[in-house]
């Protein structure tokens, strides 16, 4: 009886201990996403896409603006068949608008080109988001929204940082 005992004092510390051990890792993980983030907004590059009209609005997520790129049709008109991911290329205007400079397959980059990941979801094109979330009640002071300002990483990661209007002011 008191191995018994001793037994399954044993499993209970090793069950609190593998408790213990998974909520660092998964603490460990979910702090590392955000320093990734963090540098990211730190040392990213600025870019803007020019965004195409899209409904803010959602009944079962509250207010959010949609987002659609202006390049999402060359992009889409250039894509393999079957393909969901990849990397596109892009030149920055002078006012740091990306414009479509095509597909990167591998090839050397040239002066100026940047490479930025996407996703095909639905059959619309997604550069590291394709929704900006605001408080309810604010749609009117987004739908203004002419250019999704973003960080770039190297790799081509983005991340959506705000909403411009007509004149690059954030919203």
């Amino acid at each position: 009886m008191i191995e018994l005992a001793a037994l399954s004092a044993a499993a209970a510390k090793r069950l609190g201990l593998w408790m213990c051990v998974s909520t660092l890792l998964v603490l460990a993980s979910v702090n590392w996403g955000i320093y990734q983030k963090e540098r990211l907004l730190a040392e990213g590059l600025d870019v803007r896409f020019e965004l195409a009209p899209v409904d803010p609005r959602s009944l079962m997520q509250g207010d959010y603006m949609a987002l659609n790129y202006a390049m999402a049709g060359e992009v889409a008109a250039r894509l393999a068949e079957g393909q969901t991911d990849g990397v596109l290329l892009v030149r920055l205007d002078a006012d740091g608008v990306g414009q479509f400079d095509g597909l990167y397959l591998g090839q050397p980059l040239q002066p100026a080109q940047l490479k930025v990941q996407f996703r095909l979801r639905h059959g619309l094109i997604k550069l590291a988001s394709n929704a900006f979330f605001f408080e309810e009640g604010q749609g009117s002071h987004f739908a203004v929204a002419k250019f999704g300002e973003f960080k770039l990483k190297r790799n081509g990661e983005l991340l959506l940082v705000s909403l411009l209007d007509e004149n690059f002011v954030k919203l």
